[in-house]
């Protein structure tokens, strides 16, 4: 088996549109939102959800274990979560002094970890 054939090998990341998402994508891939355009070096709120386009389970044996966020290749925070007591959304408060895309990452401990579609941040001043 090759590595791009094992979920557990890097991350994994849609190569479909959200509309073609087979449902193991559509159930990992994180979604972001957050403001297009933010002052620099002022806090702002981005919300990250696994399963937004189909429910991810939340169950012991099968769950959501982090979600990470990153500014390009900067680390900017990481939520644990619980399976059964916890949720697969969560915000951030960031502020950012360089204009970079925004990616969330999580890892379920079933399938590995799943990265989002980039998300652009216009940064002002």
């Amino acid at each position: 088996m090759s590595c791009e054939e094992d979920i557990f090998c890097g991350i994994n990341k849609s190569k479909a549109p959200v509309g073609e998402m087979s449902d193991l994508e559509k159930k990992h891939t994180p979604v972001i939102e957050a403001p297009s355009r933010v002052k620099k070096g002022e806090a702002f709120e981005v919300s990250v959800e696994v399963g937004r386009h189909m429910a991810h389970p939340n169950e012991n044996a099968h769950f959501i274990e982090w979600i990470e966020l990153y500014s390009g290749e900067t680390f900017l925070a990481r939520v644990n979560l619980e399976p059964k007591l916890t949720s697969p959304k969560v915000k951030f408060n960031v502020a950012l002094e360089h204009e970079h895309p925004l990616v969330a990452r999580e890892r379920c401990n079933l399938h590995g970890v799943w990265e989002s579609l980039p998300l652009n941040v216009k940064i002002e001043g």
